[in-house]
Order: structure tokens, then sequence, then C-alpha cells
């Protein structure tokens, strides 16, 4: 019989922009999902309209006909947008987020990058502002380790500015050069 560790809360919070974060998790753009709702919310107005007209009701008896069909409506929106969310969180939110609890620190790393590279695609193919972009710096803070450079762009070529690393990273007998993409990272022996 073996002991089940207990499972620590995961959680996916965008810092600015989510709606590429919220279309990953939920399955559905959220400007979509407003625009569903809106044009819903439209034919539901109509069809009360349209049913309320067709009965060729006058001054009192039109005014209590339109408020019943306005209840009458009330129950099965609020039910088709519960059934929406239950699905939304059965088949997308629930299994990423039981995903991300799970995940090693550089595979949750690799997560975060990939939703804000998406975020800058889509900027980048559609009309919308490119409002990110550019290379991507990725670090993880931990209990553990507290805060490491996953990725780190650095604003010039380190390959042109071997001074910089000899100046900040000077090498002595106890540490070595990391091959790591030329950041000048270091580690010791």
């Amino acid at each position: 019989m073996s002991e089940e560790k207990p499972r620590g809360k995961a959680a996916i919070i965008p810092f600015a922009q989510g709606e590429m974060v919220r279309l990953f998790m939920e399955g559905i753009d959220p400007a979509f999902q407003q625009e569903i709702e809106h044009a819903l919310g439209e034919f539901a107005a109509g069809l009360a309209e349209g049913l309320v007209g067709s009965t060729g009701a006058a001054g009192r008896r039109e005014s209590t006909l339109r408020k019943q069909v306005d209840q009458a409506g009330t129950v099965p929106a609020k039910q088709f947008y519960e059934r929406l969310d239950a699905y939304s969180a059965r088949s997308h939110v629930r299994p990423v987020v039981s995903a991300v609890a799970n995940l090693p620190k550089e595979e949750l790393a690799g997560m975060a990058e990939s939703l804000v590279s998406l975020t800058s695609f889509k900027r980048r193919v559609t009309h919308d502002p490119e409002t990110v972009g550019g290379p991507i710096d990725v670090a993880v803070i931990s209990k553990g380790d507290g805060f490491i450079w996953i990725n780190r762009k650095n604003y010039f070529d380190p390959e042109l500015n071997h001074q910089f690393f000899a100046n900040y990273y000077p090498v002595d007998s106890r540490t070595t050069t990391r091959s790591s993409g030329g950041n000048g990272a270091r580690r010791r022996k």
C-alpha cells in the first residue's frame, strides 16, 4: 500500500494580458464568450418581444405578459451558463490545474514561457497592438532555491562584450564557465 503525498494547491494567474491564458485554461476566448452572452441576451429579448407582440395584448396585460416572459427566461439562461461553466471546469480548467500541480519547476517555467509566446504570436498575426513580444525572461521562485533565472535575455551580445564577464564574473581556481548560451553563468567546482 502506497502513501499518497498531500497535494499542494496550483493556479495559473496571468500578471498582465490574460486573454490567451483564459483561452488556454477555459477553452474559450473571453471576448468570444462575451459576444455569445450578448447575442444570447438579444436573442432572448427578441423572442420575448415576438411572443408578447403575437398575443395582441396591450396596456397592463402587455406589461404583465412581458414580466412573465422575462421571468420564464431567467432560469433557462442561468442553467445554460452553469452548464457551460461546468463543462469548461470539467474539460479544461481542472485537467490543466491538476497537471500543473504535479509538474516540475523546469516544466512550469516552460509552460509560462509558452503562454507568453502564444500571446505574442496572437498579437503579431492579428490587428491587436503588439504589446507582447521579443525575447522572454523566465525565472522560477521557490522556497528551496529562491529566485532562479531559467532564461534571461542580455541587452547586449555576450560575444562582443567579454570585458563585462571578466569584470563581473572573474574566473578563479574554484569556478568554471558553464556553457549555457553565453549568458555568463558560473558554477562552483
